[in-house]
């Protein structure tokens, strides 16, 4: 036995060895948990076992299965981006157990390789398999079920021998403006996670661009804070991408939201993607879950065509089905990738963003960009739905970045028009007039004089004359046993809707409606009302609208000027931006923005 022992002992040595000096790790193996409020299927399938945060236990009769969310491993992304040729699956934990490979396809499975496996308390292998063998297009996974007694599953990982096509260095950038709640819970995180795992050792980089200038040094931790003037998002990131690239040997930039709110193994996922990436100027763009419903997507991927369209939005990835869907299934390839996690490589960057302050400049940076998007499952943040940021600052923001980011890929006008008028109109009818307001003054400074964008890239100005008009659209504390908002769910014809504006020719009901604050109102809900309520339950803040026939008739007329005005100036105004975008958005000019 002794003898036996020994040599067990010397091919385990044997094994690791060969682990942790040939083979790299790709994608680990994440175990459920609750910190972002996802559904447990998101990272695997159960029966009959339990799991805390570092192991699973596998009753007798029952099994685990990672075809999931967070722990298949797409063929899309590894196979076809990454041109890997051999994959390897290694596992650790206790017991005697049957471990079976498979490949998942939007309808069917397809069983590749079973084996009989005595797991050990160092990672082992389990699988070695050519990616070459495998026939169909779809997702790898593995499930693990007991021989006979349970079976104690401590850890693994997708790995391969493959060598990378590039050394990659990964310099995060995070822009953070009076949000410390956030990222000084975030810095430690990648600190723990990352920045002090030695195998990522100088391979990726962390800074803070400080654009509130009020973190301390004891607050860093040891991470790279560079103060910065308030210069939103756009110019926090260029402050950030401007370091790494003179300041660093970084290779790549990962911009990412101050909460930094994600899985930290989304990060060494998107840097092994970068390290084995068939084209050079490929990039990973991560997806948004909504906070308040963590297993539903905002987006994975989008385009932008005159309108954000974002891929995949509302898709549930704890239903497998849509999950598989949602990797496997078509959609028009991205043109742009979100700021709240977007790794780039600096050699492909022809033009820097353009200064909308914030909103709109990851979809400039994107389309003026010649990049290779990759979405992969497994890669993604968690977010507040965009619905519920909607505000007169932000309808202005948004205005003015769709505007100039159409005319700077060419759409054409009557396609400009049809999203201005969508803005418009989805804020007129919820009567939020003050709303329309702040939209038509995005109109008015995007076919100003060019030199408001050299003028007023930090918003100071333009803030100031929004809070001049805005006085009802603020949200403050809202008692409804007060207000007794009327909750109105009653249908209307549509034709009645159109003829009567929404019930504004008919006699009005001197009461409150009630809706949750929106992008817009739900029009039945509101119909014939005097008053509305917008309303968030979260915090129980909100403000109500007063219904104003003069305002909103004014208003209408108003729109017909503005879509005049944009097609009678339109070819002059994209002239107007194609003689000036280039210096807007050149190195020099954020060199002299940001005062380096």
């Amino acid at each position: 036995m002794c003898k036996i022992h020994k040599l067990f002992t010397l091919n385990l040595l044997i094994a690791n060895k060969m682990i942790s000096n040939n083979l790299i790790c790709i994608q680990n193996i994440l175990f459920p948990h609750k910190t972002f409020g996802s559904c447990g299927f998101k990272y695997m399938g159960s029966n009959l076992a339990s799991h805390s945060e570092d192991e699973i236990v596998i009753f007798s009769g029952g099994g685990i299965y990672f075809d999931s969310y967070y722990n298949a491993l797409s063929l899309p992304v590894w196979k076809e981006q990454c041109g890997l040729n051999r994959i390897v699956f290694c596992a650790k934990g206790k017991g005697k157990a049957v471990v079976k490979l498979f490949v998942a396809t939007i309808g069917i499975d397809y069983e590749l390789a079973t084996k009989t496996v005595e797991f050990t308390e160092n990672e082992k292998i389990i699988f070695e398999y050519e990616l070459s063998k495998i026939e169909h297009n779809g997702l790898l996974y593995i499930t693990i079920s007991p021989m006979e007694d349970k079976v104690f599953f401590t850890g693994g990982g997708w790995y391969t021998p493959d060598k990378p096509k590039r050394e990659v260095v990964l310099g995060i950038s995070v822009t953070h403006f009076n949000r410390k709640e956030y990222v000084l819970p975030a810095i430690q995180r990648v600190k723990k996670n990352i920045l002090d795992n030695p195998e990522f050792k100088n391979k990726i980089l962390f800074t803070v661009v400080d654009n509130s200038k009020n973190i301390t040094n004891e607050e860093a931790s040891g991470v790279n804070i560079i103060p910065n003037e308030n210069t939103g998002g756009s110019g926090g990131f260029m402050r950030g991408l401007l370091h790494y690239e003179n300041d660093t040997n970084a290779t790549h930039v990962l911009f990412m939201d101050d909460d930094a709110s994600c899985e930290t193994e989304s990060i060494t996922r998107a840097y092994w993607i970068l390290s084995y990436a068939l084209k050079d100027n490929s990039v990973v763009s991560g997806s948004l879950f909504m906070d308040d419903r963590p297993d539903f997507l905002i987006e994975k991927g989008a385009q932008f065509d005159a309108i954000c369209k974002p891929n995949w939005h509302n898709y549930n990835m704890a239903d497998r089905h849509s999950m598989l869907v949602s990797e496997l299934g078509y959609h028009p390839q991205a043109n742009y990738g979100a700021w709240w996690f977007f790794a780039f490589p600096i050699n492909y960057v022809k033009n820097y963003t353009f200064p909308f302050f914030v909103r709109g400049d990851d979809i400039f940076f994107g389309i003026s960009n010649n990049f290779n998007y990759i979405s992969p499952i497994g890669i993604a943040c968690y977010g507040e739905s965009f619905s519920t940021k909607s505000s007169p600052l932000n309808l202005y923001l948004d205005t003015r970045n769709h505007i100039i980011n159409s005319f700077y890929l060419g759409i054409p006008v009557k396609k400009i028009l049809k999203t201005y008028k969508l803005f418009y109109l989805d804020a007129l009818y919820s009567h939020k007039y003050e709303t329309v307001l702040a939209i038509r003054l995005a109109l008015q400074h995007v076919l100003g004089n060019i030199d408001f964008w050299f003028n007023n890239y930090d918003l100071a100005d333009v803030r100031k004359e929004i809070n001049s008009f805005v006085k009802v659209e603020r949200f403050h504390d809202v008692n409804l046993d007060e207000l007794k908002p009327i909750f109105s769910y009653k249908r209307r014809k549509k034709i009645i809707k159109k003829i009567s504006f929404n019930g504004l020719l008919l006699p009005m009901k001197n009461k409150i409606a009630y809706q949750d604050f929106n992008y817009c109102a739900n029009y039945d809900h509101i119909f014939r009302y005097k008053s509305i309520l917008y309303y968030k339950p979260n915090n129980k803040e909100g403000f109500v609208v007063q219904v104003s026939r003069i305002k909103f008739f004014k208003l209408l007329f108003g729109l017909y000027i503005d879509m005049y005005k944009m097609r009678s100036n339109y070819q002059s105004n994209v002239i107007k931006y194609k003689n000036n975008i280039g210096k807007l958005t050149s190195k020099e000019f954020w060199t002299k923005v940001l005062k380096l």
